[in-house]
C-alpha cells in the first residue's frame, strides 16, 4: 500500500468514528500552487476552514459534523499539506503567497464571498486576506492563538526555521513516528493528550509521509521563523486595526503560542471582535473542547 492510500484509509477511520463522509476534490486554481484538495461537507453559508502549519484538512474531523448542519464547508488543506500540491517556500512573498492562496481557491470554487475559520498559520492565511479582500469575507473566526501576530515562539518551531538543521532534525529526533507525534501533541497541540485517540495519531503520521510535506513545511519555517521567534518583516500584531471584518477569536486558556490575556490586548485593535475563552484546551481548541467550540463557532458566525 503506497502513502497515499494509507492516508486517504486512516483518512476514512476518522471519518467513519466521526459520523460523516466529506467529499475529496481536487480543484486546479491560479495560486501559489496549482491543485488544491478540499473536503465538501453541509448545506448553509460558505465557510472556508484553513488548519496551521504543519497540519491538514483532516484536523478539523471532530467538528465537521456540528458545523455542516448549518454551513457548506470548505475545508483545505493549504500549500504542501495533505493532498495539495507541494511548495517551495524560499524567495516566496510568504504574505502574498497567503493571500493568492486563499484567492485562488475561491475563485476556482465559484465563491466570491465566504465566511473564514482559520487556526495558526491558517490564521495568518486568513488575517492577511481579510485585511485584503474585506468584500470577500462574511466574518473571520480565529480558533487558537494565530500565528504571527506574536514575535515569541516555542524553541522547538525556532529551531525548525533554520536551513540545514531543521533537516537533520526532521530525520533524526525529529523523524515522523508515533511517538513523535505524541510528543509535539502534548508540547504545543492540546491541553489532555488523552484527548486524542490512536486513529488521530495513525493519521497525523500518514500525513507527514506524504512526498512533499517535509520540504514545504522546513521551508515555510525557514520564510516565517528565525532563532529569536517569528520573522520581524512579517509580524502582524501591530497591524489587527487593518481590519474592517467582524472578527471572533476562540482562544484557549492553555495556548502554547500565546495566552489569552495578551491575544485579548491586541484585538481589542480591532473595531469588530468578539473573544471568547475555553477552559482546559490548548493551541487547536477544539480538540480538547469539540462542543464548545463549535458551539462557539456557530453562534458567532450567526449572530
Amino acid at each position: 500500500m503506497d502513502v497515499f492510500e494509507q492516508y486517504k484509509n486512516s483518512r476514512q477511520m476518522l471519518f467513519d468514528w466521526a459520523g460523516i463522509q466529506p467529499e475529496s476534490s481536487i480543484v486546479a486554481t491560479n495560486g501559489p500552487v496549482k491543485n488544491v484538495h478540499y473536503l465538501k461537507i453541509g448545506s448553509g453559508n460558505p465557510l472556508i476552514l484553513i488548519h496551521g502549519g504543519g497540519s491538514h484538512s483532516s484536523e478539523w474531523v471532530n467538528i465537521l459534523k456540528p458545523l455542516a448542519e448549518h454551513f457548506e464547508l470548505y475545508v483545505i488543506d493549504r500549500p504542501g499539506c495533505g493532498l495539495t500540491d507541494e511548495i517551495n517556500y524560499r524567495g516566496v512573498d510568504y504574505r502574498q503567497s497567503a493571500v493568492d492562496f486563499i484567492r485562488s481557491f475561491m475563485d476556482a470554487v465559484g465563491l466570491e464571498k465566504s465566511f473564514l475559520v482559520g487556526n495558526s498559520m491558517g490564521g495568518y492565511f486568513s488575517i492577511y486576506f481579510a485585511m485584503q479582500y474585506p468584500d470577500r469575507v462574511k466574518k473571520l473566526i480565529l480558533i487558537g492563538a494565530p500565528t504571527g501576530i506574536n514575535l515569541w515562539i516555542p524553541l522547538q518551531i525556532r529551531l525548525m526555521g533554520v536551513k540545514g538543521l531543521n533537516k537533520f532534525l526532521a530525520i533524526t529526533i525529529g523523524k515522523p513516528n508515533i511517538k513523535n507525534i505524541k510528543m509535539t501533541a502534548a508540547q504545543l497541540v492540546v491541553a489532555d493528550i488523552n484527548n486524542l485517540t490512536d486513529d488521530y495519531f495513525t493519521h497525523t503520521y500518514h500525513s507527514q509521509l506524504l512526498p512533499g510535506y517535509q520540504n514545504s513545511v522546513l521551508t515555510m519555517f525557514e520564510n516565517t521563523m528565525t532563532l529569536r521567534g517569528w520573522n520581524k518583516k512579517l509580524y502582524l500584531g501591530d497591524q489587527l486595526h487593518k481590519l474592517k471584518v467582524p472578527v471572533g477569536f476562540i482562544w484557549g486558556d492553555k495556548d502554547a503560542l500565546e495566552k489569552p490575556e495578551s491575544g485579548k490586548q491586541k484585538a481589542k485593535a480591532i473595531k469588530n471582535y468578539e473573544f471568547e475563552v475555553v477552559e482546559n484546551a490548548g493551541h487547536y481548541p477544539w480538540l480538547d473542547k469539540p462542543e464548545e467550540c463549535s458551539a462557539l463557532i456557530i453562534k458567532m458566525l450567526q449572530d
